[in-house]
């Protein structure tokens, strides 16, 4: 079983990169357990309820996530993304959508010691889709291009794939759409989901219904206007 140190976990919150002032991170996934015992067991007995989703983070104060987290408490839907080993294509992501539920900006502040805050953010109907990062963050991409092909496999009829997209830095338009095909050639993709237009910093989670019989997946990504964008993009299916 392959296990790794937290040293480069990545924590992408609407359309910023926030790793770098947090020390800790936690995204939970529960579901409710109902007692539906009855006469005759001899066990209690519990069926699943309610499914939830929560993020705690803690971090050090900085006077830019702060401005965030400020303007972001209680607005829903905010796309969310982890990266728990680094942020490298191919490694593994997790995302959702989050409200942030609580955000206290002086969690820790005794003399002497660095000022840290805490974030918690709680589920807006959404799982926390495993998927894979198409494409991976640092880069200011200036011209058309593609992701590497993926065999991220098919879509049955009762799943989905979903793809989450952070813009951190942008100038002219962005457009995002994600393809399939049946061969790792793509000789003949389909597109699957076709992100809104990026003009500034922002994040989106779309998806689309299956069932889809390409096992083959990639990420097609188009700059215009002179522009200049630094981006994740990140597909799974559940």
């Amino acid at each position: 079983m392959a296990t790794f140190v937290q040293t480069n976990v990545g924590l992408y919150y609407g359309g910023y990169s926030l790793a770098s002032n947090f020390n800790a991170i936690g995204l939970n996934m529960s579901a409710n357990m109902v007692d539906d015992t009855v006469y005759g067991d001899i066990f209690q007995s519990n069926t699943s309820g309610l499914s939830s989703v929560n993020l705690e983070a803690e971090g050090y104060w900085d006077s830019t996530p702060d401005s965030v987290l400020n303007t972001s408490l209680g607005v829903a839907d905010t796309v969310t993304s982890v990266t728990p080993v680094d942020q490298a294509v191919g490694s593994p992501a997790l995302f959702t959508k989050l409200m942030s539920s609580e955000y206290n900006p002086m969690a820790v502040g005794t003399v002497g010691e660095m000022m840290g805050f805490r974030l918690s953010g709680e589920s807006q109907g959404e799982k926390v889709i495993h998927g894979e990062i198409m494409v991976a963050p640092g880069t200011n991409r200036t011209s058309t291009s593609t992701s590497a092909v993926n065999n991220l496999g098919a879509v049955s009829a009762t799943q989905k794939i979903y793809s989450a997209i952070h813009v951190i830095s942008a100038s002219g338009t962005f457009d995002v759409t994600v393809k399939s095909d049946d061969g790792s050639g793509f000789s003949s993709p389909t597109t699957r989901i076709t992100h809104t237009q990026f003009t500034g910093v922002g994040a989106e989670l779309k998806s689309a219904d299956g069932a889809i019989t390409d096992a083959y997946w990639r990420v097609d990504f188009a700059v215009s206007g002179g522009g200049s964008f630094d981006t994740i993009i990140s597909i799974g299916i559940i």
